[in-house]
């Protein structure tokens, strides 16, 4: 933790070339560690289980750094609001977050760049008051690609059902957002749902859900979920209503926590980023920022996927990166992220 910073306010936007230094201040450490902080959605889950793997591995090879992970055992804005302001009273060099509510974010984030601390998001395309937010892809296309495959499976025709983690989640509504435009421009024949359904992160609440959608809408054929916890939660009701074969689920996830379905066939493809390179990519941002270091567009964060980033400006004039970082996996590749005792690499 650094003893003692300056505040520099810069603007470093290029006019030309998208090279960024940043819109937030630039803090300078006067020791030489900056100390870099992560705060996830949630604790005690997979997806952020691994992304502790990513901060941890940049901790490792920069000497002058000290990155670490915190979250709360709620996926509660609140929760997140109380350890940023933690961190602002520990004197930070640089918060990381990845958001539950983006805008519940915002006033904390203003009152720790007032004290020199530099903020970044993950997930959060459209955040305000922070330096660069980083996306593993653009997540209309994730969303539109998503649609392709659970399309092909049910024929092209039929009913589904979106699930975001929350209404308020940004990705999670663009991706289906990207689904609902795929299939208005290609699947003419699939239902259009009426709402988007919320679990809360909660496994056991997309499992309830699915169990009240399979009951009032015989015709179902397609659960789609966003949060890791829908997939899941949403196999493990098809499975107990004997509908393998009739019913799937797709979606963002992991192996670790879908492969059973995957091999049941109650679920039929998951879709996810690595959440580990996606930890080191964005403290890399942090880092390449605390040394007044440039950020230009193709350039190499060196984290699988993201070996030639792309930068856009969001409508609040934040510099999001995008990677090229999507990966799927179904039955036939399942192997690929088994390890020889049976268990999933991640």
């Amino acid at each position: 933790m650094k003893r003692l910073f300056a505040v520099m306010m810069v603007l470093a936007i290029a006019a030309t070339g998208l090279a960024f230094a940043g819109g937030q201040p630039e803090a300078e450490a006067k020791d030489d560690v900056f100390e870099i902080a992560m705060v996830v959605k949630l604790e005690g889950v997979a997806w952020f289980d691994n992304m502790r793997l990513g901060i941890e591995r940049f901790n490792e090879e920069y000497d002058d750094v000290n990155a670490y992970q915190v979250g709360a055992d709620t996926a509660d804005p609140a929760a997140q609001v109380a350890i940023i302001n933690d961190l602002i009273a520990k004197g930070v060099d640089a918060i990381l977050v990845v958001p539950n509510d983006p805008e519940s974010l915002v006033p904390v984030f203003k009152k720790a760049n007032e004290a020199g601390i530099l903020t970044f998001t993950h997930e959060a395309s459209n955040q305000k008051q922070v330096s660069f937010d980083l996306e593993a892809f653009d997540n209309n296309a994730y969303g539109r690609h998503m649609m392709d495959v659970m399309a092909e499976w049910m024929g092209g025709e039929g009913v589904w059902q979106p699930f975001v983690g929350f209404l308020t989640s940004p990705t999670h509504n663009q991706w289906v957002d990207g689904e609902m435009e795929q299939m208005a421009e290609k699947y003419p024949n699939l239902v259009r749902p009426a709402t988007r359904e919320e679990d809360q992160e909660n496994q056991q609440i997309a499992y309830e859900r699915t169990l009240e959608l399979l009951k009032k809408n015989p015709d179902l054929k397609a659960i789609m979920g966003s949060a890791m916890s829908t997939v899941p939660g949403a196999a493990a009701a098809i499975e107990e209503k004997g509908m393998i074969g009739k019913v799937a689920a797709f979606g963002t996830c992991l192996p670790s926590v879908a492969g059973d379905y995957l091999k049941s066939g109650a679920a039929q493809s998951i879709h996810f980023w690595v959440p580990a390179d996606a930890g080191y990519a964005t403290a890399k941002l942090a880092y390449m920022m605390l040394k007044g270091e440039e950020i230009v567009e193709g350039m190499d964060l060196g984290a699988p996927g993201y070996e030639s980033i792309t930068i856009k400006k969001n409508e609040a004039g934040v510099p999001v990166v995008y990677g090229q970082a999507w990966v799927d996996v179904d039955k036939d590749n399942l192997s690929d992220w088994t390890n020889a005792d049976g268990s999933y690499k991640l």
